[in-house]
């Protein structure tokens, strides 16, 4: 990386990382402004007292819930601090107006986990129909939801294990005909693509895109879609707390949330649409500098959207075995997908290359070289 590259000034404001980071899908690098407000909170909860320093952290939080109101869209209202993107999955499950028995629509790509959530609060799962790439057909979820609509449509914005971005936007403008909510899992969206998309309930994570902390999830629900809740399922609120209130962790990670509102507040002085060009830029430039190592097969197009690439072993090589050695000796750090991330459509583990915006073309020459030996 040269002075004059555009993410030049993103990589500096990082430590320098000791190992080549082809991993931000797993958990991207923190600023060091991000690190010392995490560590000053953390010293201030010894020195003064944890809820003192929360008390006096509250400016700080409350600019975390309007900026991540600018970037999902929906008023700060309707932000809900949590501690994954899973236990906001959880939350929203707990008050939604669903029952066992009732249907959720999902691609055959779905998260893993989600699916076991699902399956946990009794919901019946329903397949959309999808393309030759596993993306939605929108035409065919017309049909769908206007024919039978299910309790509510579930979107995986980015997946996590390949090179794959859903159509939200234009899912949320079809269900919005049939008044069928729309959920949509953003862990790996936000920070990476837009994800105000109008929909009904929008979460994610700190610890990827957003290069926040580890121990901090979000869970967004626009204004229509929380008079539906059941907020009497929910622990009661606190006087002083928002509408959602009970949805929120009070046993919190505050260090991690003012972590966050630093994250958040790069991501928007930097610009959705400049990162998200960015990050298609690096997917782009991993598949095409992969494309002929021996023994490997790029899953997606070259010109997928997103960072996130896959790739598949074709001489039956060990995923995990691979992934430990690019670490051990190489100094690359990568993920192994198993099966068990995308059940519906995985049938063999990949491995997930997932670079941030200040991967350089030697760091996937690196990649490539290692891949061609091992």
């Amino acid at each position: 990386m040269t002075l004059d590259d555009p993410w030049a000034a993103w990589a500096a404001a990082r430590p320098a990382p000791r190992l080549c980071h082809l991993d931000s899908g797993a958990a991207g690098r923190s600023t060091t402004a991000v690190l010392e407000a995490v560590a000053a909170h953390a010293m201030a909860e010894a020195t003064d007292g944890a809820y003192v320093a929360a008390e006096r952290a509250a400016d700080r939080i409350a600019a975390l819930r309007d900026g991540l109101s600018d970037l999902t869209g929906v008023d700060p209202d309707g932000v809900v601090l949590v501690e994954s993107a899973g236990a906001a999955l959880a939350a929203a499950l707990q008050v939604a107006p669903i029952a066992p028995g009732d249907e959720v629509a999902v691609a055959p790509g779905e998260w893993g986990p989600n699916l076991r959530r699902f399956a946990s609060a009794g919901l019946v799962r329903r397949l959309l129909d999808v393309d030759a790439e596993g993306v939605i057909d929108t035409d065919a979820l017309r049909r769908s939801v206007a024919s039978d609509p299910p309790a509510f449509v579930h979107v995986v914005q980015q997946a996590a294990h390949r090179a794959r971005r859903q159509p939200v936007a234009e899912v949320v403008a079809v269900c919005r005909e049939y008044g069928v909510p729309v959920w949509v899992d953003a862990a790996q969206a936000v920070g990476h693509c837009d994800v105000a998309s109008g929909a009904d309930v929008i979460y994610g994570t700190s610890r990827k895109w957003l290069t926040g902390p580890r121990g901090v999830g979000l869970l967004v629900v626009a204004p229509e879609y929380r008079d539906r809740l059941r907020l009497e399922r929910a622990p009661a609120p606190r006087p002083i707390g928002g509408p959602l209130d009970g949805l929120e962790s009070h046993e919190a990670n505050i260090a991690g949330r003012i972590g966050l509102a630093l994250g958040v507040a790069d991501t928007l002085s930097i610009g959705v649409t400049a990162l998200t060009d960015r990050l298609d830029e690096v997917g782009r430039t991993v598949r095409s500098g992969l494309a002929d190592v021996p023994g490997w097969r790029v899953v997606d197009r070259v010109d997928t959207p997103g960072a996130i690439s896959a790739i598949a072993p074709t001489t039956g090589q060990d995923v995990f075995v691979t992934r430990s050695r690019l670490l051990d000796e190489f100094g690359i750090v990568t993920t192994a997908s198993d099966v068990a991330r995308a059940p519906l459509e995985l049938t063999e583990p990949w491995l997930r290359v997932s670079p941030h915006v200040d991967v350089t073309p030697a760091d996937i020459e690196r990649l490539a070289a290692a891949l061609a030996v091992l």
